[in-house]
């Protein structure tokens, strides 16, 4: 522990990051990891407090697990966390810490970095040797989980903890969901993702991958076959917002689209100049790795004002837009594109409109209304629309959709994680509005829990 009065209790210890200028031209992560001085001397700032758990939609221990940290004992850090979290070292690098918002010290100086101390928890631990495991015996049940993201993994490290089988059925070669194919690499490592997800699987969970459900195996069977269904499909489908000549030329392309196929190894040809439609998080990877692909200008064109993109104001937020600006990533606010100009098939640029924002009677957030007397033009290579994403049910049959109670495009569930349908569970994006790794963990957890008692299990 770091000795009393040597440390400023409002400022943080400074967090290392690559050179923007270097970072760009690959996929190597781009912030270092504290180093065990900083971790115990930043850990040692925590009042113990607990703002912070409500904040943490999984009710993470954190003060738990930060205190052990600043006394140095790593084992009793990682297997607090791992109570309530199975990807510690994948939060730790890519979560949106809204926990850190909820510190005490956000608003009069700067949060502790939650995020980074459970890294270098996780980063520093053998899963193998120091979590400590009491797996139950076998109870002959068996689940079967659709989707191999963040809710499904969590789900399976907590079922497999008591004694119940679980059977991921994954379209992909690869586990992880949106972490593998939405996140890029220089954000989160394969190593990474491959730790976590191989401790989850040493348990027992077994992912049956390039096993799609609804073609190779229909939902009805897996009714048949288990005990206990639970849905934990990402958000993999494209909203595209159907600009006029995106449909002749295949340089306009989604932004989900675009990073699958670069994490998957594709090679994608970008050209030098790229424009990203949207504000949020997506059109920043879009953008970073539009520059790692040898892109000379990657700019975002978003139809809002800079305060208006989303999460804006949250400490996540603001990183990922600093982040992105260092790089080197053009923003223009408040414009409409309305026409993507193709000539013989090759993408030469596109025309846009400004917008005015007016505010809404009664309140709410500002409308962007394009000004439409003056138009404007801009050169592209390449347009990456990265206008949002939903869920793809095309895997449920007709009478199963129709039983299914939702809420939007969000499955309903109850405070158990049980869907509508009887025996039939959900979690992750397929439920939750905010769509972020923290939360699908919550939602997995949540319906571990669920299903131990539907199968009377407690």
């Amino acid at each position: 522990m770091a000795v009393p009065g040597t440390i400023n209790r409002l400022k943080r210890v400074p967090i290392k990051q690559r050179d923007p200028d270097e970072r760009k031209k690959d996929f190597d992560m781009y912030i270092f990891p504290y180093t065990r001085e900083e971790v115990m001397a930043e850990s040692d700032r925590c009042l113990a407090c607990g703002l912070c758990v409500p904040g943490c939609p999984a009710r993470v221990n954190i003060p738990g697990y930060v205190r052990a940290m600043a006394d140095g004992d790593v084992e009793k850090g990682i297997n607090i966390i791992f109570k309530d979290l199975p990807l510690p070292q994948i939060c730790g690098t890519v979560c949106t810490h809204r926990c850190e918002d909820a510190c005490v010290f956000h608003n009069r100086g700067d949060a502790v970095a939650i995020r980074h101390i459970k890294r270098y928890i996780a980063e520093n631990s053998d899963y193998t040797k120091d979590v400590k495991v009491n797996k139950k015996p076998d109870t002959g049940k068996r689940v079967a989980a659709i989707g191999a993201g963040p809710a499904s993994l969590t789900l399976g490290y907590y079922l497999a903890l008591n004694g119940v089988h679980v059977d991921i059925y994954e379209k992909h070669k690869v586990a992880g969901g949106m972490m593998t194919i939405g996140i890029p690499r220089y954000r989160l490592s394969m190593e990474i993702l491959n730790k976590e997800i191989d401790f989850i699987k040493s348990l027992g969970v077994d992912i049956k991958y390039g096993v799609e459900v609804g073609k190779d195996i229909s939902f009805e069977e897996l009714m048949e076959k288990y005990d206990a269904v639970f849905i934990g499909v990402g958000n993999h489908r494209p909203r595209t917002t159907g600009t006029a000549g995106s449909e002749k030329t295949d340089r306009v392309m989604h932004a989900i689209d675009f990073l699958r196929r670069v994490a998957l190894g594709e090679k994608v040809d970008v050209g030098e100049k790229v424009i990203i439609i949207g504000g949020g998080f997506t059109a920043m990877d879009a953008a970073r790795t539009s520059l790692r692909l040898g892109a000379k200008k990657a700019s975002i064109f978003y139809r809002r004002r800079f305060e208006d993109r989303p999460s804006a104001g949250t400490s996540n937020a603001e990183e990922e837009y600093e982040e992105t600006a260092a790089e080197g990533v053009e923003f223009v606010w408040t414009v409409t594109p309305f026409e993507y100009v193709v000539e013989n098939g090759k993408l030469k640029g596109m025309k846009y409109w400004k917008n005015e924002m007016v505010e809404q009677e009664g309140g709410g957030r500002a409308k962007p209304v394009p000004i439409k007397d003056q138009e404007y033009f801009v050169e592209a290579d390449t347009i990456i629309e990265a206008t949002g994403q939903t869920i793809e049910f095309s895997f449920l049959p007709d009478h199963i959709k129709e039983k299914l109670e939702m809420d939007w495009n969000n499955i309903k569930v109850d405070a158990n994680g049980m869907t509508s349908i009887e025996g039939v569970f959900a979690g992750g994006d397929a439920v939750n509005p905010t769509k972020d790794i923290i939360s699908a963990v919550a939602d997995g957890k949540k319906a571990a829990k669920g299903i131990i008692k539907y199968l009377n299990l407690q």
